[in-house]
C-alpha cells in the first residue's frame, strides 16, 4: 500500500513561515498564518506597540517565498525575485499593504520588501522584479519599526482600488546602446586598487578610469599597451577579450567586474562637466571658474543655453555665499532580459564652496523634496536623458565618447493612474519652477 508523502516544496514553504513566525515574535508583534487555499498572501502581521500592549488594527499582509537554492542575481550585496503581472496586480490593488518576504532556508535569514512602493516606482514594475538589499532589507527584530511604518502609512478606514485610466509613464531607464568591443586584461603586480592609482597618479595626474584592479589584475575597455598603464602592468601577458564575455555573463564575480568598468565609464564620460561624490555616490556638476551659475552645456542643434545645474545662494547681507545648489544624479547598471540599462535617480548636491560638501546640505535637500512633484522630477529626469545621451553621440567636430552610449525608452502606456484633480497641490500653489531649477 502506498504511503503518503509531502514534497520537498511543503517542507521548505514551512521552514518560511517558521522562520517569519521567530522574526515577528521578536519583534512582538502578532502573527496570523492565512491556512488552507491562498492565492497570493500567507498571512498577516498586526502591529502592537511593546511598551503599552496596545493593538489598532493596523496589519500588513505578508508572502513567504522559502528557498534553499542560491538567490536569483546574487551579488553578494543583494539579489532579486522575479513576479508575474498577475501577482503584482494582486498585491498593490488589494485593500491592505503587502509585503514579500524571501526566507534563505540554509543560512537562516530573510529579507522584505515593501511591494506597494517598490512597485509605485514605474521602472521596477517595468521588470517584474523585486531588488533586495542585503544589508538594507534583513527581515529581523530590527525592522520592527520600519513594519511598523509600513502598516501606518495608509489612512484609517478602506483602501481604495487606483482608477483604471489610460496614462503614459516614462521610466527613468536608459539603454546601453553601444559599448567597447573588446576588454584588455593584463596581470599586475600591485594588486591594491588604491596603490595601484596613486601609482599611476605619479605617472599622470590625470589618467582615465576605465579599468579595475582585481584579483592581481587590470581589466580595462582601453589598451593596456600605452602609458601610463603599460608601467604598471605586465603587457607582454595581456589578453584580448569580445566584451560580450563580460556583459553576457553568468558569473557573478566577472559581472560585478564589467558593472565596475560600465561605472568608471560613466564617470569618464561626464568628467568634463560633472564631478564624482565618493561618499553618496552622486555624480553633481562642476560651477563655472567665473563664480557664475552654470547652465546645462549647449548640445548640437540647441540655439538657447540649457538649464541652470549650478546656482548659488547668498547670505542674507547679500555679501558672502551660503551654499551652492548642484544638479546630481544616482545611477545604477542592471541587466534586462540581455541587455543593459542604466536606471538614473535625479536629486541635488549641495556644497559651500562648489567642491566641499555643505554640512546643512541633508536640511537643505530635504527642503528641496517637499516641494516636488512628478511633473518637476520628470522635467530633471529628461534634462539628464538629453544630456547623457549627447555625450556618447558623434558627428564630424565631435568623435563623441568612444566606450559607452545611451538611449532613451519608449514612454509606457499603463491602463492604470489616479487623475490629477485628486492630488493634493497645497504645497506647490506658491512655488515657481524658477525656484527649484533656476
Amino acid at each position: 500500500m502506498p504511503s503518503k508523502k509531502i514534497s520537498k516544496s511543503d517542507v521548505i514553504g514551512e521552514q518560511g513561515v517558521a522562520h517569519i513566525r521567530k522574526v515577528v515574535a521578536a519583534m512582538e508583534y502578532l502573527f496570523y498564518e492565512t491556512g488552507g487555499v491562498e492565492a497570493g498572501v500567507d498571512g498577516s502581521i498586526e502591529i502592537r506597540d511593546p511598551e503599552t500592549g496596545e493593538v489598532r488594527n493596523r496589519t500588513v499582509q505578508f508572502q513567504s517565498k522559502a528557498t534553499r537554492l542560491a538567490l536569483k542575481g546574487d551579488t553578494g550585496t543583494s539579489f532579486y525575485h522575479p513576479c508575474t503581472e498577475k501577482e503584482i496586480e494582486y498585491w498593490v490593488f488589494g485593500t491592505q499593504p503587502v509585503i514579500l518576504i524571501v526566507v534563505d532556508v540554509p543560512n537562516d535569514v530573510a529579507y522584505w520588501k515593501d511591494l506597494r512602493s517598490w512597485f509605485d516606482v514605474p521602472e521596477n514594475r517595468a521588470t517584474r522584479r523585486v531588488v533586495f538589499d542585503k544589508a538594507a532589507d534583513v527581515f529581523d527584530a530590527g525592522a520592527a519599526v520600519a513594519l511598523r511604518l509600513v502598516a501606518e502609512a495608509g489612512r484609517p478606514g478602506s483602501y481604495g482600488s487606483v482608477p483604471r485610466l489610460q496614462e503614459v509613464l516614462t521610466p527613468n531607464l536608459l539603454k546601453v546602446s553601444a559599448m567597447a568591443r573588446t576588454i584588455y586584461w593584463a596581470p599586475t603586480n600591485i594588486p591594491d586598487q588604491r596603490r595601484f592609482w596613486a601609482e599611476v597618479r605619479e605617472i599622470d595626474p590625470y589618467p582615465d578610469r576605465e579599468i579595475v584592479v582585481r584579483g592581481g589584475a587590470a581589466i580595462s575597455f582601453r589598451n593596456l599597451d600605452a602609458d601610463p598603464w603599460r608601467r604598471v602592468c605586465d603587457t607582454g601577458a595581456m589578453e584580448e577579450f569580445d566584451v560580450s564575455e563580460w556583459a553576457d555573463t553568468e558569473d557573478p564575480d566577472r559581472e560585478r567586474q564589467f558593472v565596475q568598468l560600465l561605472n568608471n565609464a560613466m564617470k569618464e564620460m561626464v568628467s568634463a562637466h560633472m564631478r564624482f561624490h565618493p561618499k553618496s555616490s552622486l555624480l553633481f556638476f562642476k560651477p563655472r571658474r567665473d563664480g557664475k551659475d552654470r547652465h546645462l552645456p549647449r548640445h548640437r542643434g540647441q540655439t538657447r543655453q540649457g538649464r541652470a545645474v549650478v546656482k548659488k545662494y547668498m547670505k542674507k547681507d547679500r555679501t558672502q555665499v551660503a551654499y551652492w545648489r548642484h544638479s546630481a544624479f544616482a545611477w545604477q547598471f542592471v541587466r534586462i532580459a540581455g541587455d543593459w540599462y542604466v536606471h538614473i535617480t535625479p536629486t541635488y548636491h549641495y556644497t559651500r564652496d562648489g567642491r566641499e560638501s555643505d554640512r546643512f546640505g541633508a536640511d537643505h535637500l530635504s527642503g528641496i523634496k517637499r516641494f516636488e512633484y512628478n511633473d518637476t522630477v520628470l522635467a530633471q529626469f529628461e534634462m539628464f536623458q538629453s544630456y547623457l545621451v549627447a555625450r556618447g553621440e558623434s558627428d564630424m567636430l565631435d568623435a563623441g565618447y568612444p566606450f559607452l552610449s545611451l538611449a532613451p525608452l519608449e514612454p509606457i502606456e499603463v491602463g492604470f493612474g489616479i487623475p490629477e484633480e485628486t492630488w493634493d497641490d497645497e504645497r506647490t500653489r506658491n512655488v515657481r519652477e524658477d525656484d527649484l531649477f533656476a
